[in-house]
């Protein structure tokens, strides 16, 4: 997107003539709202809202705190603990511990998108490989993830059955999503296998514990955590919470707020692969990987937590915001900056690339409010935008 609000227009004019794109973010965001409802209309959700409301309260008053007792319980987990105040420092700690030449798979993360890590990895040697199905598809299109937690939504299935005839070199019906889905799974497999380096990221981090939480639905992650010999966690301090069973009901809570009715995979680790079957002695690695490294990206976050941004902190990316904005609905992904797009994202772009970059993007929300009334921890996401919109440079 562009630096200032005139080349910003201009891009957002020219998306509402992207007819693909349109018909992508339409197709999703129908499917969303069908299903949204009913899972909204449960009381156990609605109670877990409450709970994930008063505990994101809690994280970001001592986000600190939170993340210096995490590395802690990391380390004394044997697990590499690390904390990056920049993306350039985390790009430097990741360059430390993934070799060049080595064959990396990553899962799903705007963390990853935020501090350039598959570029960074490739200019090194590494042959890098998305596993997550909508960031697979990202990856063939050369194009940015368009949504929290689908990234191809505005790539309608004709343009990624075009995608995947280049890359497998044969034909694809649109209509077969089977068959594409199946392609990937045969290929990814694969690259999984053979892998030196997995890298996930995490929903949540517990500070008491040292455990990482994952929630997901294709698989992915849980193989990507386990096969490689090196497993990589590359978060974002704001994901800490008190306790492993606080880290469990943000899962949950994203899952049922992205709009499933449950979540198909949970994963707790808190330590490399290990077992005690012999006469109780832990001993370690068993079948899983054989270290771990937990890496903590501040980017701009503490100095958030102390303004008046602070409240996109209690965040937990589950973008329902952007599926009930109706300028989301018609520019997609254009509206946004480098890695975080529409609603709440322009608020994350001001925090992770600079008010001066979120600022003209600001001038496109309409003010409906659609995006609060939706968000489960509450957060005012139109006066915060209203707040950027102040700021012109």
């Amino acid at each position: 997107m562009g630096s200032s609000f005139a080349e910003a227009k201009k891009q957002m004019y020219e998306a509402l003539e992207d007819v693909p794109m349109r018909i992508g973010v339409e197709r999703g965001m129908t499917h969303f709202s069908q299903r949204y409802s009913a899972v909204i209309a449960r009381s156990d959700v609605m109670e877990l809202k409450r709970e994930i409301a008063e505990i994101r309260r809690y994280t970001l008053t001592h986000i600190e705190e939170l993340y210096r007792q995490a590395l802690e319980a990391l380390t004394s987990n044997g697990v590499g603990a690390h904390y990056a105040k920049t993306k350039e420092e985390a790009l430097s700690i990741i360059g430390k511990i993934v070799e060049p030449g080595e064959l990396v798979v990553k899962s799903k993360s705007l963390v990853f998108e935020e501090i350039g890590l598959r570029r960074f990895l490739e200019s090194r040697g590494n042959e890098v490989w998305e596993t997550d199905l909508g960031e697979f598809i990202i990856q063939l299109s050369g194009d940015k993830p368009a949504q929290m937690i689908a990234p191809a939504l505005h790539i309608p299935r004709e343009r990624v059955a075009q995608l995947f005839e280049k890359h497998f070199g044969r034909s694809f019906n649109p209509d077969d999503l089977q068959g594409m889905v199946a392609a990937a799974r045969e290929f990814l497999r694969g690259k999984i296998y053979a892998a030196d380096v997995g890298v996930t990221g995490a929903n949540a981090i517990s500070a008491k514990e040292g455990t990482v939480v994952t929630v997901e639905n294709e698989g992915n992650v849980r193989m990507t955590m386990t096969i490689p010999k090196k497993h990589l966690v590359v978060s974002s301090i704001d994901k800490v919470y008190p306790t492993t069973l606080d880290c469990v009901k943000e899962a949950l809570a994203q899952s049922y707020f992205a709009g499933y009715d449950k979540p198909t995979y949970i994963s707790l680790t808190s330590t490399p692969s290990g077992t005690g079957d012999i006469e109780k002695v832990i001993v370690r690695p068993a079948q899983g990987s054989k270290e771990m490294h937990v890496v903590l990206v501040d980017n701009g976050r503490l100095q958030a937590a102390r303004g008046p941004l602070a409240g996109t902190l209690k965040c937990i990316k589950c973008g329902a915001c952007q599926l009930v904005c109706p300028v989301f609905a018609v520019d997609g992904p254009t509206w946004g900056g480098q890695t975080y797009t529409g609603a709440i994202g322009i608020v994350w772009t001001a925090i992770t690339e600079g008010v001066d970059v979120a600022n003209p993007l600001s001038y496109f929300c309409l003010g409906c409010n659609a995006c609060n009334e939706v968000c489960p921890t509450g957060i005012n996401i139109s006066g915060l935008i209203r707040w950027l919109k102040t700021k012109r440079t």
